[in-house]
C-alpha cells in the first residue's frame, strides 16, 4: 500500500509537471521556430537522461526484442510532435492542449480494444464521459465551437491518437528494459526523425544568443518535464497498462490553467474550475481500486 500511494503521488506531481510545462513552452515559443526549440529539447532530454541513469544504476541497454518497441514508439513520438507543430501553426494552441488531454484516453481505451482486446468496464466508460466532459467545460465549447473544431485543430486530434498509439508501445517497456532507458532511446529515436526537418544553422543562432529566461525554461521544459515526468508516465504505463496511465492525462489541462495563472496572469473562470474538478473526478472514477503490479 505504501509503495501504491508513492506511485500515485508520482504520477499526480508528473501530470502537473506537464501541465505547468505549456507556460514554458509558451516563453520558449518567441526564440525560435518550434522544430528547432523541440530539437535543442530533445537533445537536452537525451543528454540528462544519461546520468539519471548511471546514478540510478539502470542500464542504458535494452534487450533486442525491446528495439521494435523502442523504434516505434520513437517514430509515433516523432509524429505527435509533427502534429503539434502543424498544429500550433494553423490551429488554437490553447484550445488544442485541451483537445489532446481530453481525447488521448478516449483513444488510449480505443486503440487497446482494438490491438488487445480490452474491453472497458461501464465504471471505466463512465469515467472517460466525465472526462469527455470536463474537455466541454474547459474548452467552453458552447461559445466558440467553429473556432475549436477548425481544420487546424483536427491536427491536434491526430496528435492526440498517435500519442495514444505510442503509450501502447511504452506500455510493454517494462518486459525489455527500465522507463528510463526506455525514454533515453525513445527521445533519441526522436531526435534523429526532427534532424531531417530542423534548421541546424537556426539552432546555433539559438544557442548563441540565448539568455537566463530561456536556459531556465528549456532546463524545465527538458529535464523536468520530459526527463523525469515522462519517465514517471512511461513507467505507470509499464505497471498499470497504457489505457489506464493515459487517463491521469484529465489533470494536465487543470494544471497548464494554474501555471498560466501563476507565471502569465490569466484568470481563472469558473468553467476552468469545473472542468478541472470534473477532470480528477474522471481520474478517481476511472482508477478506482487500481492494482499496481510490482
Amino acid at each position: 500500500m505504501k509503495s501504491e500511494r508513492i506511485f500515485l503521488i508520482a504520477v499526480l506531481l508528473s501530470m502537473f509537471v506537464w501541465g505547468m510545462s505549456w507556460s514554458s513552452a509558451k516563453m520558449l515559443s518567441v526564440y525560435g521556430s518550434p522544430e528547432a526549440i523541440a530539437f535543442i529539447r530533445f537533445s537536452c532530454t537525451s543528454l540528462a537522461l544519461l546520468p539519471i541513469m548511471y546514478f540510478t544504476k539502470n542500464s542504458i541497454k535494452v534487450e533486442p526484442k525491446g528495439y521494435g518497441y523502442v523504434f516505434g514508439a520513437g517514430f509515433f513520438m516523432f509524429l505527435y510532435a509533427l502534429c503539434f507543430f502543424k498544429g500550433v501553426q494553423v490551429g488554437l494552441p490553447g484550445a488544442g492542449g485541451v483537445l489532446v488531454t481530453t481525447m488521448n484516453p478516449l483513444f488510449a481505451f480505443i486503440v487497446g480494444l482494438v490491438i488487445s482486446k480490452i474491453v472497458p468496464r461501464k465504471i471505466e466508460l463512465l469515467g472517460i464521459a466525465i472526462g469527455v466532459i470536463a474537455g466541454v467545460f474547459l474548452l467552453k465549447v458552447w461559445t466558440r465551437s467553429d473556432a475549436i473544431f477548425s481544420f487546424g485543430n483536427s491536427y491536434f486530434l491526430v496528435g492526440a491518437f498517435v500519442w495514444s498509439i505510442m503509450s501502447k508501445f511504452a506500455s510493454q517497456a517494462n518486459r525489455f528494459g527500465n522507463a528510463i532507458s526506455f525514454n533515453f532511446w525513445l527521445h533519441l529515436v526522436s531526435l534523429v526523425g526532427l534532424g531531417i526537418l530542423v534548421d541546424f544553422q537556426e539552432v546555433i543562432a539559438i544557442l548563441e544568443n540565448a539568455d537566463t529566461k530561456f536556459s531556465w525554461n528549456m532546463l524545465y521544459f527538458s529535464v523536468i518535464n520530459s526527463a523525469m515526468a515522462t519517465t514517471c508516465y512511461l513507467f505507470a504505463t509499464a505497471k498499470i497498462g497504457a489505457e489506464k496511465a493515459s487517463t491521469y492525462i484529465f489533470i494536465v489541462p487543470s494544471a497548464a490553467a494554474i501555471g498560466a495563472w501563476i507565471f502569465h496572469g490569466e484568470v481563472i473562470l469558473w468553467h476552468t474550475v469545473v472542468g478541472g474538478f470534473l477532470g480528477i473526478l474522471a481520474v478517481f472514477i476511472i482508477n478506482r481500486n487500481q492494482k499496481i503490479n510490482t
